[in-house]
């Protein structure tokens, strides 16, 4: 039997955590939260409440996406900017300015906690790791192995952390030390079936309408490999979404369709054309296509933000996408 492969540093996180006592910590993640970057954000909440300290969870204007709003109390989750601490922490947040504006402003973090192939460790301390599934992955180990002590509120969120970036369980990041973490959780109180309920069985109207549009958008290019919708902002203000919010989860759709190897959205926003791409083979590595226009992520997931509207773009990121998808296709890592 083959042993579970567990990450180092979990001696070292909680030493740090335990530094932090009596101290006010702000806690960042990205911008437009998923689910693994506002439960990273809760768990370390629970984490550093429990040393002691006086933790902070920021959030900038960007509403959470409806599914996951249950996970947050009311007025828990308070304005990036006004947020005044001692020490300051990100999580699933490898590259600093996705957490935006305000995080130019900071001093050096004392920690970052992150799984994205693309980084740039601008903390004190990096728990950096590409080969986690999620961010809270990496969170649950260090507590698995030090048999720390959380709740089922923390339970939760690092469950709905790893559930949503493994694509319930489906994506190749998905390790036998996934799964062994996520039933450790489940013992811990998180209940594997009402969090998939909460998170993928109660969609709003809403967003089935903007689902609707953005199916019928689809266009194929490179004989198939390549799909592409659609989303303007009259769709958002026509099916009442908003764009962050309401588009997570849309591009897994085209994923899904035989013979596509990169399905992407891409949707406007203020002038500005927001794109996130998923494909299902790793060796296409999507994170140095998405460098290319300063974006990141995974192998298989990225994203990224153009300042021009889609109409004015569209030629350049096909063209580009179909030379990247040439350049791989003998399987170049």
């Amino acid at each position: 039997m083959r042993a579970i492969e567990r990450f180092d540093g979990a001696e070292l996180f909680f030493s740090i955590c335990e530094q932090l006592r009596g101290k006010r910590v702000g806690i960042f993640g990205h911008l437009y939260p998923d689910g693994d970057c506002l439960g990273a954000q809760i768990a370390m909440h629970d984490i550093l409440t429990r040393c002691g300290a006086v933790p902070f969870m920021g959030l900038q204007d960007e509403p959470i996406a409806a599914n996951l709003r249950w996970l947050s109390e009311p007025g828990e989750l308070v304005r990036a900017e006004e947020i005044v601490a001692d020490e300051y922490i990100f999580v699933d947040c490898g590259i600093m300015v996705r957490a935006g504006d305000f995080a130019k402003q900071l001093p050096r973090p004392m920690m970052l906690i992150d799984h994205h192939v693309s980084g740039d460790r601008f903390a004190h301390y990096n728990f950096f790791y590409p080969e986690a599934a999620a961010a809270c992955e990496i969170i649950a180990d260090f507590v698995d192995q030090k048999k720390w002590p959380i709740g089922e509120r923390a339970a939760t969120a690092l469950y709905v952390g790893i559930v949503t970036d493994t694509g319930k369980f489906s994506y190749s990041s998905t390790a036998a030390r996934t799964l062994f973490l996520a039933s450790q959780l489940a013992l811990q109180g998180a209940d594997p079936h009402r969090i998939f309920v909460e998170i993928y069985e109660n969609e709003s109207r809403e967003k089935f309408a903007l689902l609707q549009r953005f199916l019928a958008s689809l266009k194929f290019y490179a004989d198939g490999a390549i799909c592409v919708g659609r989303l303007t902002e009259r769709d958002f203000a026509e099916t009442g979404t908003a764009a962050a919010a309401d588009t997570e989860g849309l591009v897994n759709f085209p994923r899904t369709i035989k013979g596509v190897r990169v399905a992407a959205i891409a949707y406007d926003r203020e002038g500005k054309t927001r794109l996130s791409l998923r494909s299902d083979d790793p060796e296409l590595r999507l994170d140095l296509f998405a460098a290319k226009f300063f974006g990141g992520g995974h192998f298989c997931a990225v994203a990224f933000t153009v300042n021009d509207p889609y109409e004015k773009f569209e030629k350049t990121f096909i063209n580009a996408l179909q030379a990247h998808l040439d350049s791989f296709s003998g399987g170049h890592s």
